[in-house]
């Protein structure tokens, strides 16, 4: 298959449901109403020449009955043709009575044409047919031969009527049935999508029920849904249900396993603090170190276990001013002589996270301890809202870290300094809380220091 035709298909298939309802409406629609309104067309125009056809035969029996022999070789009218239109020159009224061989006597709105007659044929019924007549008109011609009592002679009757009427009804109807049918069409197609809207209201239901389920503000779909949608809501329920299920088993299996290796690492811990001043004081220390970080990475798990089981209903709204206060009061007391500051570019009403404060101050608490760690002299903290998210930018005058080795500074337990204390848990810590509130956690150099790289690290957190 070639790209063009794969990406044609893709682009068919993402096209909405009520752009497919609507156009299969619209198409059908349309193909009625030209047929229907062709085969009205055709109707009408067959009605009304039958009708053409009826009036000319009946003024050709006009003619017939008010002709008179005069004698065995020339006809006359013992009384003038009811329409007047007979008289007036050129009216596209016509009649004429001719034979073969004498002059044919017409009517005055002939003037000085004849009708086109063909003697060689001979007419013994009435026969239609068109004929062209004075300056050029078009003529629907009714034509019969009649022989006069007692006389050889065969006269041909014949009466014309200018088709300009009839084609001016035509078009007349044409039209008015082309603005209806457009005007029905147009009708249809809005009753259509009226329809088609009214009909898809409980998808979009669904829709706005699974984003509150996402969200939180709701644990399952509604059940007043129509009982051709309902049983779609039963099944997502249902869904959702086992899901539940596996989640709480898959936290109560990991938690089960965090705290069956919280006692065995309390056992090696006090062993390593009790044999500290014995002769394996090297091992004791390893031993301790290591057990110390397996001691911070229970729990780690267990905080995101317990953290993973309540993202589903985040309902909890942390104002974030108040805990940056407070970790930049404990970390100036313990980074004396660096100043540490916190900017906020909004009012504190707006800038609310939506989660647990516990969360919000262990990711916001690792990345300012780093901070200070690493910096000089400052460290400041700028927060402000970009829509329906927080923006919390923490940047220090240190070192910085090599765009190369950012990434590697989130994976679990890596150190870029070794002789620096730490477990190298906090950036993880700060990545896997920040994923689970769908949130992201960036760095960058920091542009406002002038002597050192330094480092900013932007935390984007949902808020309320």
């Amino acid at each position: 298959m070639s790209p063009k035709k794969h990406d044609l298909e893709e682009n068919v298939g993402k096209r909405p449901l009520w752009v497919r309802l609507v156009a299969i409406s619209v198409v059908w629609t349309a193909l009625a109403l030209v047929l229907g309104g062709y085969l009205l067309s055709l109707i009408f125009h067959d009605t009304l020449e039958q009708n053409f056809d009826e009036r000319l035969n009946s003024l050709l029996e006009n003619l017939i009955g008010a002709s008179s022999d005069d004698d065995a070789s020339s006809v006359s009218l013992y009384r003038p043709m009811v329409d007047p239109r007979f008289d007036q020159p050129y009216s596209g009224w016509y009649w004429q009575i001719a034979a073969d061989g004498f002059s044919p006597l017409r009517s005055r709105s002939l003037w000085d044409i004849n009708l086109d007659v063909d003697f060689s044929n001979q007419v013994q019924s009435t026969s239609f047919r068109q004929s062209t007549g004075p300056e050029d008109q078009v003529l629907r011609l009714v034509e019969r031969d009649v022989t006069i009592l007692g006389s050889d002679v065969v006269y041909r009757y014949s009466v014309a009527i200018d088709t300009s009427e009839l084609d001016a009804q035509a078009d007349r109807f044409d039209n008015i049935l082309l603005i209806a049918l457009s005007a029905l069409g147009l009708g249809l197609v809005a009753a259509s999508l009226l329809q088609v809207f009214l009909g898809l209201r409980p998808l979009a239901h669904i829709k706005e029920s699974l984003g509150k389920v996402r969200s939180g503000e709701e644990e399952y779909l509604p059940t007043d849904f129509p009982k051709e949608i309902q049983p779609l809501a039963d099944e997502l329920n249902a869904l959702l249900d086992h899901n539940n299920e596996i989640v709480e088993r898959s936290r109560t299996q990991v938690g089960n396993l965090a705290h069956a290796l919280k006692t065995p690492i309390a056992v090696l811990r006090n062993e390593a603090r009790m044999s500290a001043g014995n002769d394996n004081s090297q091992l004791s220390n390893t031993v301790s170190r290591q057990t110390e970080n397996m001691h911070k990475y229970v729990d780690h798990y267990l905080k995101r276990a317990r953290v993973s089981a309540n993202i589903k209903t985040i309902s909890s709204h942390s104002p974030i001013m108040p805990s940056l206060h407070n970790i930049t009061r404990a970390l100036n007391k313990i980074y004396e002589g660096k100043v540490i500051t916190v900017n906020a570019q909004t009012t504190e009403e707006k800038l609310i996270f939506k989660g647990e404060v516990n969360d919000f101050e262990e990711m916001a608490g690792n990345l300012m301890e780093n901070a200070a760690k690493w910096a000089n002299a400052k460290v400041s903290i700028d927060c402000k809202r970009d829509g329906n998210l927080l923006l919390i930018e923490i940047s220090d005058d240190g070192p910085g870290i090599d765009k190369k080795a950012r990434e590697a500074v989130f994976a679990r337990g890596q150190r870029l300094d070794e002789k620096t204390p730490g477990s190298g848990l906090g950036l993880s810590i700060v990545k896997d809380l920040s994923d689970l509130y769908g949130g992201k956690i960036k760095l960058e150099d920091n542009e406002k220091c002038q002597k050192n790289p330094g480092l900013t690290a932007t935390l984007v957190l949902p808020a309320v």
